[in-house]
């Protein structure tokens, strides 16, 4: 009874992750918050940080995250500078966490996916009910490797939902033993639509919040190369 209840859980966990991890269908409800939801979220900060001596009304919280550091507490701002929580906001039962960029000089409300948290729990879990050490594959750009997918049993590379597009983002995981999120397709689909030029060396994941209001979440740096296409940023992009 031990071995086969393994072997359905394994089994489980290999049609899960022998794709993208939550479907389309199944993410519905992740719909894209409306912009006055967004805006009278950003006057509730601006005016909360007026009346308290530049105080941000943020968590206290141990996540460091990129650009889940600075998460919105909804307890300091609602009602006396908000009247309702957004209904997309975690806070409220939605799929995005509310959070602050740039909180040093100019503080900018923006949101950040849950559903990707969720997909990459859900493979992390997975993974390691089939050993503690994440077996490596391809290095596919700096300090950044497949997953072994002969290993795994995988027919191909696990994907996450774009929040900005809806399309397979793949998934994979850095030297420093953590999973990110491929959001190179995303960047070029920018870069192309808006006709952006832009320079090697510099950290273009910003292009993603500036033209949308969600954050890229468990990304590596980017950066472009002679094509002006995104690459895996390295040190030597940087010199």
């Amino acid at each position: 009874m031990r071995k086969l209840a393994f072997l359905l859980t394994l089994s489980t966990a290999l049609l899960i992750l022998s794709g993208c991890l939550y479907p389309a269908e199944e993410r519905s409800e992740n719909s894209m918050p409306p912009e006055a939801d967004i805006q009278n979220v950003q006057s509730a900060v601006e005016n909360f940080q007026k009346n308290e001596d530049g105080i941000l009304p943020i968590k206290t919280s141990s996540d460091n995250v990129e650009y889940l550091e600075y998460q919105i507490d909804f307890t300091r701002i609602s009602p006396q500078y908000l009247s309702d929580i957004p209904t997309t906001a975690y806070e409220n039962g939605g799929n995005f966490q509310y959070v602050i960029i740039d909180a040093e000089e100019k503080p900018t409300v923006k949101l950040a996916d849950l559903a990707i948290i969720e997909e990459l729990r859900s493979l992390t879990l997975r993974i390691k009910g089939m050993g503690e050490h994440v077996e490596l594959g391809e290095q596919v750009g700096p300090n950044v490797y497949q997953l072994d997918l002969d290993f795994y049993n995988l027919e191909e590379n696990p994907t996450v939902t774009s929040p900005y597009t809806g399309e397979p983002l793949n998934v994979y995981y850095s030297g420093g033993e953590e999973y990110v999120i491929d959001y190179r397709p995303d960047l070029n689909h920018i870069i192309e639509n808006e006709g952006l030029e832009l320079k090697t060396g510099e950290d273009i994941r910003k292009i993603l919040y500036e033209y949308t209001p969600i954050v890229p979440i468990y990304s590596p740096e980017m950066t472009v190369d002679e094509n002006n296409e995104a690459i895996f940023m390295t040190s030597l992009h940087k010199n």
